[in-house]
């Protein structure tokens, strides 16, 4: 590992030195509007500006859509800087991501490929409502109904956790049926009957605007309709099943990184902080390393529940360790540090698959996994 003042965990990462050199000269634009948003607790279009500014939408978008299209395992290292200057700039970047991916396997449906030609313009801003269908579980498993009417369906219920509901033109929503297959629709936010309300008052990442959209009879014609009725939905969409995947793992690996750089800031006049941060970079790297290979499908690749749970830990330990470090002055809320050790709590909640949060439960209990 480099010393204390060469600390760099990038730099022989081919991919990740890319992201590096492509992101370090917004990094302190992005942290200062970062800072901004997180003490208002609003959406920042400044923070969002940036991050259009930067080419951050087009990444997720194919050439013929005017995109600047990344593999697979650059798109993560791209996420991953990206969240070392702002968590609440990637976290909504790839919710918009999300709902892109779902509309690009549609995209010979004439309605898929004009909200796919508005994104590409700079014209609508895409998210998604699709928790109802994978890991929110707070309202039962008919959160969102759809109801088959003439022409289509209707929409009764709520979709519980939407970011930036509010800004978005257009929501890539699941809903279930009544014989239990489900329909994945474009949701104008202008359609009657749909209502965004303010914002949650979350613990973190409340720039982000998330909120839970109530839908009364909201009508989607057949035109407006990406897949479905289907049993499962989301696995007839390559590439789109789920949520929590790899990018999710990106995106703590990215928080803790901010963490890790700025705990090497401390340990170059605290000698006591050395050891500790060598341990955290060695499962830093090893981290990576997997969710790189999980991204490249090798055939040893850990499977991606296990590298969520390594990011999930990384993110924990690594901001604790950095909060610990900065003593009574990171316990301010001018201090990064307790913005960090917060937001690192949302990785234990956001789109979190069932074993992956037994696995931490068990862990924070002391329980060694067999």
């Amino acid at each position: 590992m480099p010393n204390n003042a060469d600390f760099d965990l990038c730099r022989d990462d081919p991919a990740l030195a890319d992201a590096s050199r492509t992101l370090d000269p917004w990094r302190q634009p992005l942290r200062t509007a970062d800072a901004d948003a997180a003490r208002v607790e609003v959406w920042s279009e400044p923070l969002w500006k940036l991050v259009v500014d930067l080419g951050g939408p087009r990444w997720s978008l194919p050439a013929d859509f005017d995109g600047s299209p990344l593999g697979r395992v650059e798109l993560l290292a791209h996420y991953l800087m990206l969240t070392r200057s702002s968590l609440t700039a990637a976290f909504v970047l790839s919710q918009h991501d999300a709902a892109v991916r779902r509309l690009l396997p549609a995209a010979s449906r004439p309605v898929a490929r004009a909200w796919l030609e508005a994104i590409a313009r700079g014209r609508a801003f895409a998210t998604v409502g699709i928790s109802q269908l994978t890991t929110s579980r707070r309202h039962g498993t008919c959160a969102l109904r759809a109801v088959a009417v003439e022409g289509g369906f209707q929409l009764a219920g709520v979709m519980p956790w939407v970011t930036a509901a509010g800004r978005a033109e257009v929501i890539v929503a699941g809903a279930v049926c009544d014989d239990g297959r489900q329909i994945l629709a474009a949701v104008p936010t202008d359609r009657a009957g749909l209502t965004v309300p303010p914002a949650f008052e979350l613990a973190a990442l409340t720039a982000s605007s998330t909120c839970e959209v109530v839908c009364e009879q909201v009508f989607v014609s057949n035109q407006d309709l990406l897949a479905g009725p289907a049993v499962d939905v989301l696995a007839a969409i390559p590439g789109a099943t789920g949520t929590g995947g790899l990018e999710t793992s990106a995106l703590a690996l990215g928080q803790a990184l901010s963490a890790l750089e700025a705990l090497a800031e401390a340990a170059q006049t605290r000698v006591e902080l050395a050891e500790p941060l060598a341990a955290l970079a060695a499962d830093w790297c090893r981290a990576w390393h997997d969710l790189a290979a999980s991204a490249r499908d090798e055939p040893d690749a850990p499977p991606s529940s296990a590298v969520r749970a390594a990011a999930n830990s990384l993110a924990l330990r690594a901001t604790q360790a950095y909060l610990t470090a900065r003593k009574g002055s990171g316990f301010l809320r001018t201090d990064p540090a307790q913005q960090w050790a917060r937001q690192a709590l949302f990785f234990l909640v956001w789109s979190c698959p069932g074993p992956v949060a037994h696995a931490a439960i068990r862990d924070l209990a002391g329980i060694c996994s067999t």
